[in-house]
């Protein structure tokens, strides 16, 4: 009679392991990627608009840049018109930043007026203060990043004729502005001026203190003595160096 018994010792092939009927047919998920939908309901933060890398502070800044425009009022008289043309399609951004009712045909247009310009311009050109310039009520301006590079701080954009109306009003006009940057630049040229001649007189300085090093520095001295003197009643007589007057005493027999 053969005995239907297994041997322990024996690896078993695991081609013959199978799983249970009832975990045959299953669904796996990857929990590092299931997001929390709040139950079907709308979430607080909106994550899905932070894609391809942006963090939430840059999403934020994106969507502040973004201007909607207002809605048209029927009676056409109440609409803002562009200031140059009379025009209804304005630069909302420009009417948003910085309260300014111009079209965009004539935003290139004029460039004399309504181009933009950057926090060191404003700075050199016009003689405005930091304070000044990061005071938006004071001086309204656009943040847009920095072209240069993203993790410095945002660039700073003003618009030329606001820049130029509150420059010629601390400056006292055009003609006060351009007075304070020739003083300005006149008062740089005294400076400069003055340091090229400390650093002059600091060069002659060292140059005669290396010169007379120089001269200490030299071979051994060979004196030049001149003629001899001999003193009144004694058998003494003086020699002294022509270069250095060195003196020495010899004895005459």
């Amino acid at each position: 009679m053969e005995q239907n018994l297994r041997d322990a010792s024996k690896k078993r092939p695991y081609d013959s392991i199978k799983p249970a009927k009832k975990f045959t047919n299953y669904i796996e998920y990857d929990f590092s990627k299931i997001k929390d939908s709040k139950g079907g309901f709308m979430p607080d933060d909106d994550t899905t608009q932070l894609s391809n890398g942006m963090t939430l502070e840059e999403w934020k800044q994106k969507q502040q840049r973004i201007v909607i425009e207002p809605q048209r009022a029927i009676n056409p008289d109440d609409n803002p018109k562009c200031f140059e043309c009379q025009s209804f399609d304005l630069d909302f951004e420009f009417f948003k930043v910085f309260g300014c009712t111009v079209c965009r045909a004539c935003k290139t247009k004029f460039p004399e007026k309504y181009s933009l310009l950057t926090k060191t311009e404003c700075r050199e050109d016009y003689l405005l203060t930091d304070p000044e310039l990061r005071d938006k009520e004071l001086m309204p301006h656009l943040e847009r990043p920095n072209p240069h590079k993203t993790t410095y701080n945002n660039m700073m954009l003003y618009l030329r004729y606001q820049v130029e109306e509150f420059a010629f009003k601390k400056w006292g006009g055009e003609e006060g502005l351009d007075k304070e940057f020739e003083r300005r630049v006149a008062l740089r040229k005294e400076k400069k001026d003055r340091k090229f001649a400390d650093k002059l007189k600091q060069m002659r300085k060292r140059t005669r203190t290396e010169t007379w090093n120089k001269r200490l520095d030299r071979a051994e001295h060979r004196h030049n003595w001149g003629p001899e003197a001999r003193l009144p009643n004694k058998s003494i007589a003086i020699r002294k160096c022509t270069e250095c007057a060195m003196e020495i005493e010899e004895i005459i027999f």
